[in-house]
């Protein structure tokens, strides 16, 4: 019995082992086929849809679900492993694409028109380059379905910071074991290589992680990671294969100013408005943040009720109104702004008070 159960580890492991040594394209999903590839352009399109900022990589998924159909149509309901290096190239690009889309359409939910704007972006250019990528008859057709957080949350701008960002690259055939580390760089939209460079921490077959430094001395716009990866074939060695890659736009780190107005309603017999104060608040940098601001109320002293009224200016130049709203002068009140502020007046110490809350975008980090 005990050397029964030995040999059956010495299976496990060396199953294992081979496993672990297989080329990437043996790791592939059995159930991808160039036809449920098509379907997921659809399904993606159709999400993007209402979506004036998304409305040109709509097009543009359309076009990569029709060039599907066409170009494989006697072979789309075969899996991967049965289609040649250039044909399963174009099926794992086109699904790249495609759940770029979803993670796009799943992550938008809270996002102000600017960051929704700026994720627009990085989507675009990301799907234009899986598009436009040539064919090549390589064994590794490498593509990054996603750019993740540490939480494992998508990414599609990436805010400014001074601290070095843990980010990860999701996608296939990233990497073969039996070789060196994949090439990671960083360029601007342009092609232009920046000056620091991310430095990859961990890597897998289907994932790359890896630290950016220096993101605060980056300007605003679109930045492009590219991984090249390597794979060994017998009597050759290891070679460069063709690079995978995808875009991030970069925006400046959050930053609130707050201009309020607040007005008293007095007397109940003869209800009119006073002002109470109006100005500008002081910045709030990042999330987290609190600021208040002291209100003479001596100029009515028979309240009714209090009437506020926000402006709020973003980092980006983007700017929101809020209100008026109106609370009874017996009880203070919290009300929501754009952007994930909240403002609050308390008449019985006389200060508003404006906190930046958490994050309400989640493809912004």
């Amino acid at each position: 019995m005990n050397e029964a159960r030995h040999r059956l580890r010495q299976l496990a492991g060396f199953a294992l082992l081979l496993a672990l040594a297989a080329p990437a394209s043996a790791q592939l999903p059995p159930r991808l086929t160039a036809g449920s590839v098509a379907d997921q352009l659809d399904a993606a399109r159709q999400r993007l849809a209402g979506q004036p900022a998304a409305a040109a990589t709509a097009q543009q998924l359309q076009a990569l679900a029709q060039n599907l159909r066409v170009a494989l149509a006697n072979q789309l309901a075969q899996p991967l492993t049965a289609l040649d290096d250039r044909a399963r190239g174009l099926v794992l690009r086109a699904h790249a694409a495609a759940q770029l889309a979803a993670d796009f359409a799943d992550s938008t939910g809270g996002c102000r028109e600017g960051e929704a704007a700026s994720m627009a972006k990085a989507l675009a250019l990301s799907v234009r380059q899986l598009a436009q990528a040539p064919a090549e008859g390589k064994p590794m057709q490498a593509t990054i379905d996603r750019v993740e957080t540490a939480d494992h949350a998508a990414l599609f701008a990436l805010r400014t910071k001074d601290k070095p960002v843990a980010l990860a690259l999701v996608g296939s055939e990233l990497h073969d074991l039996q070789c060196p580390d994949p090439q990671l760089s960083a360029t601007d939209a342009n092609g232009t290589t920046l000056s620091v460079q991310p430095r990859i921490t961990n890597v897998l077959p289907t994932r790359i992680e890896f630290e950016w430094p220096g993101t605060a001395a980056l300007a605003a716009g679109s930045y492009v990671l590219h991984a090249r990866p390597q794979h060994k074939a017998f009597l050759v060695g290891c070679s460069a294969q063709p690079e995978a890659s995808v875009a991030v736009q970069v925006v400046p780190a959050p930053k609130f100013t707050v201009g309020y107005a607040l007005d008293a309603v007095c007397g109940r017999a003869a209800p009119r408005t006073v002002p109470l104060g109006k100005g500008t608040l002081p910045p709030l940098d990042g999330y987290g943040a609190t600021v208040t601001q002291a209100i003479d109320t001596s100029a009515c002293a028979d309240p009714v009720a209090y009437r506020i009224s926000a402006t709020i200016t973003y980092a980006d130049g983007a700017s929101a109104k809020a209100g008026p709203f109106e609370q009874s002068a017996d009880a203070n009140a919290t009300v929501g702004l754009p952007g994930g502020l909240s403002l609050s007046w308390d008449p019985a110490v006389r200060q508003l008070f404006v906190r930046s809350g958490a994050p309400m975008c989640k493809g912004v980090r």
